[in-house]
């Protein structure tokens, strides 16, 4: 393991589960896991509230997935173009 990432806290790191169960109120399980499958595009990586636990699954910093949720660090939300309609003719 390089030697210039810090390791936040345990007591910030959750799996996706656990964090939906802390704030049901904000989350469940089906958006996280879309903005944990899509985090290199979503901008999510690049926050640094991800990281990978030696089993493989993916451990969540709290504070650092809720600035990013709510829209307070770095979210690039990517949108779907907007479809036009095609005009039929008369």
């Amino acid at each position: 393991m390089p030697s210039d990432i810090s390791l936040p806290p345990t007591a910030e790191l959750f799996n996706r589960r656990a964090l939906a169960e802390r704030h049901p109120q904000l989350l469940n399980p089906n958006r996280i896991a879309w903005a944990l499958r899509n985090k290199a595009t979503n901008g999510l990586e690049a926050s640094g509230a991800v990281f990978r636990a030696a089993s493989g699954e993916d451990l969540i910093r709290e504070p650092a997935f809720l600035a990013w949720f709510l829209g307070l660090s770095g979210r690039a939300k990517p949108r779907a173009p907007r479809r036009r309609r095609r005009q039929e003719a008369a």
